[in-house]
């Protein structure tokens, strides 16, 4: 049973067994940190993708659903949340064309507008018995899903994105929604994989969704969650060094 997946936050509630603990070490943290390696050591250097890309390359998919979900998000989340939620979109679109994945573009917007709802007041406690702020987030998500006539199979792929964003690692094998959202969140909180966009189009990116107060907002997030949820992914991923990372992220300016 993979962790994060609704399979396993319905059996777990969001606590990470040890054999999960092992799993998540053994499967994610140890290609992160392989990966946080590059990162840094390529961090002033020129993109090293292929493709050239420019913010106006990318527009959010023009649907309905995308433009609730936009909706939804802003309602409830700070401005700063708001801007993340929206570099993330930006940085997901950019990681697909960059690696010639083809996601269903609208199930990849609402994932990413909507993956951090369980960190808003309205949200943080939606699901009863869930000790995982990203499993409340994907179970809202879901929710709002099926109000939308979602056919259940599509919302149980949001739920899946949306909850698995809390691994340090999803591979394009486990869903490329969830592999893509998983990878922009990352690039937009700590840096990682941000060498493969070009200088240019991340200070485009800064200027029209600026970051704000947001890594303090995350950084005291983080620190109460992982306080008062001491079994979740939060918690072990602070242990392993990530507000360090996040007070690194070399691509802050």
């Amino acid at each position: 049973m993979q962790i994060g997946r609704q399979a396993w936050m319905q059996q777990s509630s969001g606590d990470l067994s040890l054999q999960d603990r092992v799993a998540l070490l053994r499967h994610s943290l140890f290609p992160v940190l392989k990966q946080s390696l590059k990162m840094y050591s390529l961090a002033h250097r020129k993109s090293t993708s292929k493709l050239d890309l420019n913010l106006t390359d990318l527009q959010l998919p023009d649907s309905s659903d995308v433009q609730q979900a936009l909706e939804k998000m802003q309602s409830c989340s700070s401005v700063a949340l708001q801007n993340h939620c929206l570099r993330t979109w930006y940085f997901a679109a950019g990681f697909s064309k960059i690696q010639g994945l083809q996601p269903d573009d609208e199930l990849l917007a609402v994932s990413c507008l909507l993956h951090d709802l369980g960190m808003t007041e309205p949200y943080a406690h939606h699901q009863p018995n869930c000790r995982c702020f990203a499993g409340q987030g994907a179970y809202a998500a879901k929710g709002w899903a099926i109000e939308r006539a979602w056919e259940i199979p599509r919302a149980d792929q949001l739920f899946d994105a949306i909850a698995m964003h809390m691994n340090p690692y999803v591979a394009p094998t486990e869903g490329t929604e969830a592999h893509l959202l998983q990878q922009a969140a990352s690039c937009d909180v700590i840096g990682s994989r941000g060498f493969e966009f070009s200088t240019q189009f991340r200070q485009q990116l800064q200027q029209c969704h600026p970051r704000l107060n947001f890594n303090q907002e995350m950084l005291e997030f983080i620190q109460k969650e992982s306080a008062q949820r001491p079994k979740s992914r939060t918690a072990i991923v602070v242990q392993s060094g990530l507000k360090q990372m996040i007070k690194l992220n070399p691509y802050l300016n």
